[in-house]
């Protein structure tokens, strides 16, 4: 027969998702003691934090985020559609969550592959961004009116004025040359 954790009079199959319920709870347990939920604003910034971060994903940690909510609620402070759902994992046999973090739990694993998948994911960006940089320095230098086309007429007109100015000049040599006689 499978062996089965219990906490809570929640069962889980496993001893990884047994000990992470445990966390929570000894999370859950801490955040009473050290902070006043009584108090409407205390308790509404934490549950948002919560919220935002995903902190409790086990039913121990839910069943507090449901308490926090119909608390923050009881107060009146903040109206039930303005307030942030509980996010939940729908719970799978071997999800991809339970695959990263093996037996024990290895948050640390679990870590690592995320930070990978958004490593791959900014390394696709910044390779589309450097082939759109590419493409503009090539329209900027290759296309028509460009800098480097731009530069070249000025060159090729400089050039030019100096041509008529040396052919204005070897004419007015020759010119002198048959007034006195020297010419080739």
């Amino acid at each position: 027969m499978k062996e089965h954790f219990v906490l809570n009079g929640y069962t889980y199959d496993t001893k990884a998702e047994w000990e992470e319920a445990k966390k929570e709870e000894e999370s859950i347990r801490y955040i009473r003691a050290k902070t006043d939920l009584s108090n409407p604003s205390v308790a509404l910034k934490m549950y948002n934090g919560f919220v935002e971060k995903r902190i409790f994903i086990t039913p121990v940690g839910m069943e507090f985020m449901q308490e926090l909510r119909k608390e923050i609620l009881r107060s009146g402070t903040v109206k039930a559609e303005d307030l942030y759902g509980i996010p939940v994992g729908l719970p799978r046999r071997k999800g991809r969550r339970a695959e990263l973090a093996g037996e024990n739990g290895n948050k640390d694993k679990m870590m690592a592959e995320y930070y990978r998948s958004k490593l791959k994911s900014m390394r696709v960006v910044a390779a589309m961004l450097a082939v759109a940089i590419i493409a503009m320095f090539v329209v900027l230098f290759a296309g028509p009116n460009s800098a480097l086309e731009d530069a070249e007429i000025k060159v090729q007109d400089k050039y030019a004025a100096w041509e008529q100015e040396l052919t204005r000049r070897e004419e007015a040599v020759r010119a002198r040359e048959q007034e006195l006689g020297i010419a080739n």
